[in-house]
């Protein structure tokens, strides 16, 4: 009979709880219509301006915030790893390795790339999950492959909004972890730092219709996104489609959006009232 491992000292603690990296698989909304509906030339231009230079935008900016947490915490600090590979309509991100910090930068990237993309006008539908794959390099080749690649995949392409999901093992390993370790329950970090929520995912099931699974939700909503801009998204550069699914991932994506600014101003005003003791606290 197998032992079960025993955590004895830091590194091993990595080895152990860990070792499993994770995957994103990111694809544009509405690619296909992109396509058709403009010359060659064009959507050229818009994969260089936009697209192409969204991702890169975003992949130097993980190298920068890399950079800033190494030098804060020193010997602390372990490098995801993140890596960002953008082919046709689809983004992929994967880390070396499964530690809360790798975990935080991979839904951080796609919460960044979905903003940006969002607001020029190439909405994003992702998966995150921690399932089996592997990376081979050979000199300019990189390849995915593997089953976690397939089922972030399969994963993505059953939404119906412009959203990401996280894969519910991921977060239920986490609150697992806190609970080994601290024998406390508590929500996994990356929900306490508000990168995710729960939320009832708007899918299509194996008939085709629409139905709602609950699961977790990567948080890409601003302040300032407005409904106007949201649903102009959709329809920017000339890929207007007014079909029904479309209209309902819309929608989708509108409810999720209004949700995580409810809770973003239940935090404030949770804030509000914490700071409104402590300032009475202080005068008595």
């Amino acid at each position: 009979m197998e032992k079960e491992p025993v955590i004895l000292t830091k590194e091993n603690a990595q080895e152990i709880l860990y070792k499993q990296p994770y995957l994103a698989f990111l694809d544009i909304l509405g690619f296909s219509a992109l396509v058709k509906k403009n010359t060659h030339d064009a959507l050229l231009k818009l994969y260089d301006d936009i697209f192409s230079e969204t991702v890169q935008r975003v992949d130097e900016m993980m190298k920068k915030l890399n950079e800033s947490k190494a030098k804060k915490q020193g010997e602390e600090y372990i490098d995801s790893g993140l890596r960002i590979v953008n082919i046709s309509d689809s983004i992929i991100i994967w880390t070396q390795h499964g530690n809360p910090n790798a975990l935080f930068e991979i839904v951080f990237a796609a919460s960044t790339l979905m903003g940006i993309s969002l607001i020029r006008g190439l909405p994003l539908r992702g998966s995150i999950t921690r399932q089996v794959f592997s990376v081979k390099e050979k000199g300019t080749v990189t390849s995915v492959i593997g089953k976690g690649l397939v089922h972030a995949y399969n994963y993505e392409k059953i939404q119906q909004w412009a959203g990401c999901i996280v894969d519910t093992e991921i977060i239920n390993y986490f609150r697992g972890i806190e609970k080994y370790i601290g024998n406390w329950e508590r929500p996994a970090p990356i929900e306490r730092e508000n990168l995710v929520y729960e939320y009832d995912i708007p899918i299509i099931d194996k008939d085709k219709k629409p139905v709602r699974i609950k699961g977790y939700a990567v948080n890409w909503s601003e302040p300032y996104f407005t409904d106007e801009m949201i649903k102009g998204s959709f329809d920017a550069h000339n890929k207007k489609d007014d079909c029904e699914r479309t209209t309902l991932k819309i929608q989708n994506t509108l409810e999720f959006h209004h949700f995580c600014q409810a809770k973003l101003k239940a935090r404030e005003e949770n804030m509000k009232k914490l700071q409104e003791a402590l300032d009475k606290m202080d005068n008595t």
